[in-house]
């Protein structure tokens, strides 16, 4: 295996990690929002459900971006233009979750776990590829 080959499948392997704990950040945000909407109201409506999951989104992203740019891909480039860049790259990732996600719900009938794990799956190289050549490198 040659010395390039080697170091993309090291990035990747380091990026899902990244990912996944980003999926925690986003789930630890998301849950103290709910839980401190109810501590202080003692309701959980819909649009704090809403807030904690933008919240989370949000906080996971520059968690990700920071982690990914120190150690997945060692970036001394300008946060000024590879943070919107990351953040872009993100929202298109999630919308793409989200088709095959839903997809896999309403054409396919699986349940939310599998369609989740599925729609990830199709993703995950997606996002790889994009924050390696535009994100971190700047094409």
């Amino acid at each position: 295996m040659d010395d390039r080959l080697k170091r993309d499948i090291t990035q990747f392997v380091k990026f899902c990690f990244v990912g996944g704990s980003g999926v925690l950040v986003n789930l630890a945000v998301f849950n103290l929002t709910l839980f401190a909407w109810h501590a202080a109201s003692g309701e959980t409506p819909t649009a704090a459900k809403y807030l904690g999951n933008a919240l989370g989104f949000v906080i996971s992203v520059l968690t990700n971006y920071y982690l990914n740019r120190r150690w997945t891909f060692r970036s001394s480039g300008a946060v000024a233009r590879e943070l919107p860049k990351f953040f872009t790259v993100s929202v298109i990732a999630y919308l793409i979750n989200l088709g095959i996600f839903t997809l896999c719900l309403s054409v396919l009938h699986l349940s939310a776990n599998p369609s989740q794990l599925i729609a990830i799956a199709c993703v995950l190289p997606i996002n790889f590829v994009l924050n390696k050549l535009w994100s971190f490198r700047g094409l």
